[in-house]
């Protein structure tokens, strides 16, 4: 076997080495095949390169000598053109109502033997099929095509292709092949393989060991996948019963690698899987923020914008207030004195305005706290300025109440 066939799929592996095997053991030295639904790698060509063969199936792209376009179930080919007619997962892929059609097309056109590979309908098959599939959701959030199409059409069921045989003449026989839920470990690194092409070379290494050391004894009670050979000659019958396939002794140290393998290779795929979901979450909560924090400061510089009006009105009213108070130096020295204080409580506010616009660009979290000391810090202002404006009027109150003091006093100095 060549380096590049080991390195093959091991699902491949599995189908086209045991066809491989079932042909070779029938002993035709250049037989002529037919594959029906064959894959455009032609791999049951490159495991039997010694025989001819013809490919089949619904769609064929460009022009391949070798390839022709067909129904199962209208085979455009003589009565026993061939000397042996393969098909591996295709019957499942078949609507339930057109499999004995198939199959029974098939025998016609086999002269030697019909080889047709499937998972059967049986319980841990299904369950098989059901752990496959959730490998595949848990990653992609959707079921698998070709397990999906499996569900649709049905799993086939054997004593319907044993009866289509038979009653085409032919002896069949059985031969089941690939533990159920070792396959579908397997097949669960390869959908982490799809997932993070980073850890193809480590599945490539798996597959190898599997078709290597695993594959020519991975047989089961409960296999994933059955074979029936169906044959026109009883010594054809005999040759395969006394060599079956899958008989060599079970490689059990390669096995449990294979099964830790897709346990802790499924555990850091979804590890990984939910940290791009967590990061995508954080990064949809990040944009938000910005974008709250820009609306913040737009209201800052508004609420900056008011203070800044209030300064203004403020200086405005002091000016005016100075001017008429010229005539008392005591009074005037007072209102000084005052206007001194509330300059510097204003430069103090501002200062905290100051700090407080730093703090929000630097602690986007204390975006509600600065709102609210922005709201405290208005009504104090405001609250400033009615006190300012009381003052205001008692000064010249008693401005007022001291010239009017004044005038008596001098008109009573005079008389």
């Amino acid at each position: 076997m060549t380096s590049t066939l080991l390195d093959i799929p091991f699902d491949h592996y599995q189908r086209y080495a045991a066809a491989a095997h079932l042909l070779q053991t029938l002993g035709l030295d250049a037989p002529s095949v037919l594959e029906v639904g064959a894959n455009r790698q032609r791999l049951l060509g490159q495991f039997l390169p010694q025989a001819t063969f013809l490919y089949t199936d619904l769609h064929v792209e460009g022009d391949e000598k070798d390839f022709v376009v067909a129904d199962a179930t209208a085979l455009p080919f003589t009565d026993q053109q061939f000397d042996a007619v393969v098909s591996l997962d295709v019957l499942e892929h078949i609507p339930a109502d057109l499999r004995t059609r198939a199959i029974a097309e098939m025998a016609r056109v086999a002269g030697r033997a019909v080889i047709v590979g499937f998972p059967p309908e049986r319980p841990w098959v299904e369950q098989a099929e059901v752990e496959a599939n959730g490998r595949w959701h848990e990653l992609f959030g959707e079921d698998y095509v070709w397990l999906q199409e499996h569900k649709e059409f049905g799993l086939v069921q054997t004593a319907e292709v044993v009866q289509t045989f038979e009653a085409a003449g032919m002896e069949v026989l059985r031969f089941g092949q690939g533990n159920a839920t070792l396959w579908a470990s397997l097949m669960g690194t390869h959908f982490i393989k799809v997932k993070f092409p980073e850890l193809e070379p480590l599945v490539e290494a798996a597959d190898r060991l599997y078709n290597s050391r695993v594959f020519a004894g991975d047989h089961s009670d409960e296999p994933y996948r059955e074979y029936y050979v169906a044959v026109r000659r009883d010594t054809d019958a005999a040759r395969l019963r006394a060599n079956p396939p899958f008989q060599a002794g079970s490689d059990a140290e390669a096995t449990a690698l294979l099964s830790g393998l897709a346990k802790g290779l499924r555990a850091l795929g979804l590890r990984a899987n939910n940290a791009e979901r967590e990061w995508e979450s954080t990064a949809r909560m990040l944009d938000a923020y910005i974008a709250d924090l820009a609306v913040a400061k737009r209201e800052w510089g508004a609420a900056a914008n008011y203070a800044q009006q209030l300064q203004a009105a403020k200086d405005e009213s002091d000016a005016g207030w100075l001017a008429r108070d010229v005539e008392s130096q005591t009074a005037l020295q007072h209102a000084r004195e005052e206007l001194h204080a509330m300059v510097q409580t204003v430069s103090q506010r501002d200062e905290q305005l100051a700090q407080a616009e730093q703090r929000l660009l630097q602690e986007r979290e204390q975006q509600d706290q600065a709102r609210r000391r922005l709201e405290s810090q208005r009504a104090d202002d405001a609250a400033a300025y009615t006190r300012s404006r009381r003052k205001w009027k008692l000064v010249m109150l008693a401005l007022g109440v001291g010239g009017l003091l004044a005038g008596y006093a001098a008109a009573w100095v005079t008389l």
